[in-house]
């Protein structure tokens, strides 16, 4: 399994968001969504059998496919397995966190 893990580490680069404090959001990231998307942004293991795995934000289908709007709604009331975390997040965290998902590329 960490065979596995390093192998598919590498090729994800997250490209720093314009105005975000890089070190404070991906301390903010690391510590509310990291846990389970993982710090490289990749998505990780499903949290519970016949649980979908957490989203992988390197996937360009994925980028594509959500609003800021959408991606900061999910976050704030969460979705299927992911709980909701705006009573933790203030707007300005909220805006952090979803720079900081966009940052991430393929």
């Amino acid at each position: 399994m960490l065979a596995f893990c390093l192998a598919v580490s590498g090729g994800c680069k997250r490209q720093p968001g314009a105005g975000d404090s890089h070190a404070e959001t991906k301390r903010l990231f690391d510590s509310v969504c990291g846990k389970c998307h993982g710090s490289d942004g990749k998505g990780g293991v499903p949290s519970a059998e016949g649980q979908p795995a957490p989203r992988n934000f390197c996937d360009a289908a994925f980028q594509a496919s959500r609003t800021d709007d959408d991606l900061r709604k999910i976050i704030k009331q969460g979705k299927g397995p992911m709980p909701p975390f705006g009573a933790l997040l203030d707007d300005r965290q909220l805006t952090q966190l979803v720079a900081y998902i966009r940052g991430f590329k393929p």
